[in-house]
């Protein structure tokens, strides 16, 4: 394939990825990245997992060129949208926080103010910039600050603090791989003439694709609805 040719493909596929990926709600997305949990757990057999896995792998040898260029593009545009899931992070944060309360909310942070006050004190006080007593009070309230933050983050019952977009890289890398793998399988379809004798292995990656519109029973405890920033 020359180098025109490779151009003019990743260019549809990007096209068509960025169609699909950018119109992807919060929700739609945790659905996205909750799949392949509940995939492989819903796996009878490792041996399932892994036939799964070659028959993507086949696909891809059969086209290296189009999982290329979809792999390039993947890159590229997590890259390029990794705000809007920081946004969806600190989103999805709140509503833990509304969830479990305010001093749950903030656990870690009491227990980092702890930590700071400790240092501080155990910082200054060999130059004896303060007192014995000074020290004494200030290492007391420190303890109790790193004791209540440790408590309080035990008492957190919101399955957010640990949902999708804790880590916005990876949820944002995992949708666009799916979206470009999906994007470049469809591209397949309209331009090979030999995709019919691969129709199970495109099934494969457009069926993961697909799962972001349906909530995994899994992972029902996770409700993203109440994410309000959703622009691209």
């Amino acid at each position: 394939m020359s180098s025109a040719s490779r151009q003019e493909l990743e260019d549809q596929i990007r096209r068509r990825t960025q169609a699909a990926a950018r119109l992807l709600t919060p929700v739609q997305a945790a659905n996205l990245v909750n799949g392949v949990a509940a995939a492989e757990r819903e796996a009878e057999s490792w041996e399932e997992i892994k036939a799964s896995e070659q028959l993507e792998r086949d696909l891809h040898e059969r086209y290296p060129e189009y999982f290329e260029a979809a792999e390039a593009i993947r890159d590229g545009e997590a890259r390029a949208d990794l705000p809007r899931f920081r946004a969806w992070g600190r989103e999805q944060r709140r509503l833990a926080r509304e969830a479990d309360g305010w001093l749950a909310g903030n656990a870690a942070r009491i227990r980092t103010i702890g930590g700071v006050l400790l240092g501080a004190a155990l910082l200054a006080k060999p130059f004896d910039l303060i007192s014995s007593e000074v020290f004494g009070a200030a290492a007391a309230v420190a303890a109790a600050l790193l004791v209540l933050g440790t408590q309080l983050l035990k008492k957190r019952r919101s399955p957010l603090w640990n949902g999708v977009f804790a880590d916005p890289k990876m949820a944002s890398a995992y949708v666009w791989g799916c979206a470009s793998r999906a994007a470049a399988t469809a591209l397949i379809r309209t331009r090979e003439p030999d995709a019919g004798a691969w129709e199970t292995n495109m099934l494969q990656i457009e069926a993961m694709w697909d799962r972001r519109t349906c909530r995994s029973e899994l992972f029902a405890e996770e409700d993203y609805s109440g994410i309000r920033y959703t622009s691209a």
